[in-house]
């Protein structure tokens, strides 16, 4: 029987039953999942079990909890499954979904647990594959989706990234496979009823507070039946769900000490993150390297000192020997500390050189042809900057059209590293949210970035070995190497006329130092970028 086919369910249920009591070897199991049900319809759970009776990994139990069903149909099914490894208890009152998988984790007998719902479908190496990832102290694992309907037919499939804990804050995307150690899942409490619609959502918040062992599997491992009236099919289907997200969202923010607060985003199941207003000014150093360009320079800093909200914060212009009278007028003029670099421009050694004559505690390097857009900037950067486990934070820059032209920077693309969903509209959401919200990336361009001075000093700066490219990657790479996450947020949005100052030369010279430099780390892949979408557009397109 083909997933999503309801004819002859019966039958072939029986002959799953069969062949698992000839293979099966009725061993403590090593993983327990746990499946609450409500009136489900028959054939969608005998499916389900189908789906799990055919895995290839057998040294599993099944934990099936009704939540007092009504449907007399439904219950039927269950005297087909009358096996050693499957336990069913039917609740006399109803608890909700929370209470109902609470329920399954205290029957549960597994070192882990996997959650699968009472209508959705796992492929046959589902949990031989989850199986293959539990080594090394893993706390959790979660896998790729994707959707199927009641004919079948599988669409929609989301490819994700590796554990990022500030993505997960604004989209709710770990989802299904989802298989934790059940020790960790008792020791939070379990599930709380009042985020049921989010509840494995809220119950993974806490989760990841208690460990940060989490692994992705990158493949297609859970089948998510699209019905009238699921979520799968109608992101409004069960009500207000973004409220329950927010409210989730936010008590985390509270438990952590996270100065800000958990705001509805501008597409459905979005939360944007909005800092709370400052109680201290650290001092912001802005570097800019500069030469001649006088209206980009003129737009550049008209923008900075007139929308910029954030008071404490200095310029120091890097001035590669301007020749240029309105240029060199510019900065006279301007409240900026000018800062001469002779020779060979040089964008590594020319902030580093800024260092020397900057005096705050976070640092900003910035291109001469970005314009201010959010006038908040600062402010918005700051809030993660200031965390002690953040390295380093990146804008959203759109080109004049307002086209994106950063919105982080995907390791592998191209051969080294590039821009990711590069000339997109600016206002979309992204892959599943990867526009609209903060998130983790490997790396960002230093047109705009900001950082602690002390953790650029104690990396030796940029280096000078790189001239006009890849200095940004490099540094990023090394921040990452420090253990730091890198973070990209759209709440702080420039305009960058990319390259209108020094034209389109490409260095090849610095491309060949990266790769001597980062190669092997190179051909890993990013993280955060899943190595079944394409490395050529880097725009979430599948790969070939």
């Amino acid at each position: 029987m083909g997933f999503g086919k309801a004819d002859g369910y019966q039958e072939t249920l029986e002959k799953s039953v069969d062949r698992f009591k000839r293979l099966s070897r009725y061993e403590r199991p090593f993983i327990s999942v746990i499946t609450p049900t409500w009136n489900t319809k028959p054939e969608w759970f005998s499916e389900l079990a189908v789906s799990l009776l055919e895995q290839s990994f057998l040294d599993w139990e099944w934990c099936i909890v009704d939540d007092n069903s009504s449907n007399i149909s439904f219950q039927e099914c269950f005297a087909n499954l009358q096996l050693p490894n499957v336990q069913i208890e039917r609740l006399k009152e109803r608890k909700g979904i929370s209470g109902a998988t609470n329920h399954g984790l205290n029957m549960a007998r597994g070192k882990f647990v996997c959650f699968v719902d009472h209508d959705d479908l796992l492929p046959r190496n589902a949990l031989a594959t989850c199986l293959e990832s539990i080594d090394g102290g893993v706390d959790a694992i979660y896998t790729d989706s994707d959707k199927i309907d009641e004919q079948g037919r599988r669409s929609e499939p989301f490819h994700k990234p590796d554990w990022s804990p500030e993505y997960f804050r604004g989209v709710m995307y770990v989802g299904h496979l989802l298989c934790v150690r059940r020790q960790v899942a008792l020791e939070i409490g379990g599930f709380d009823s009042q985020f049921d619609g989010v509840q494995d959502f809220e119950f993974f918040l806490r989760f990841s507070e208690k460990t940060d062992r989490i692994r992705h599997v990158p493949e297609i491992l859970y089948h998510w039946r699209t019905v009238p009236g699921s979520v799968a099919t109608q992101t409004d289907a069960k009500g207000d769900l973004g409220r329950l997200q927010r409210a989730a969202v936010q008590a985390q923010l509270d438990r952590l000490g996270l100065r800000a607060d958990a705001k509805e985003g501008e597409y459905p199941h979005r939360v944007k993150i909005v800092p709370h207003p400052r109680v201290s000014w650290p001092k912001v150093s802005v570097i800019i390297p500069t030469k001649n360009s006088p209206d980009i320079l003129r737009q550049s800093l008209y923008s900075l000192f007139a929308r910029t909200t954030y008071s404490n914060f200095e310029v120091v212009c890097v001035d590669n020997e301007t020749s240029d009278r309105q240029a060199l007028e510019e900065m006279k003029n301007a409240p900026i500390q000018r800062v001469i670099l002779s020779g060979q421009f040089n964008f590594s050694k020319a902030n580093n050189l800024a260092l020397q004559y900057s005096t705050g505690e976070y640092l900003v390097f910035m291109n001469n042809d970005i314009e201010v857009v959010s006038p908040d900037w600062i402010e918005q950067m700051l809030y993660y900057a200031e965390q002690a486990d953040v390295g380093a934070v990146g804008a959203l820059l759109v080109y004049p059209d307002g086209n994106v032209q950063h919105a982080g920077i995907v390791l592998g693309c191209r051969g080294t590293g590039d821009h990711v969903l590069r000339g997109i509209p600016g206002d979309a959401d992204g892959y599943a949210g990867s526009l609209s919200c903060a998130r983790e990336v490997t790396a960002v361009t230093a047109a705009c970035l900001m950082l602690r001075r002390e953790l650029f000093l104690s990396l030796g700066g940029l280096n000078e070995h790189f001239f006009t490219a890849y200095q940004d990657l490099d540094l990023c790479l090394r921040i990452r190497d420090q253990k730091k996450r890198i973070i990209f947020t759209p709440q702080a949005r420039f305009v960058h006329r990319e390259s209108v100052s020094r034209g389109k030369y490409y260095d090849f010279v610095d491309r060949n130092l990266l790769l001597d430099y980062w190669e092997p780390l190179i051909k890993q892949g990013d993280p955060y970028y899943n190595p079944h979408l394409s490395l050529e557009p880097c725009d979430y397109s599948l790969g070939t």
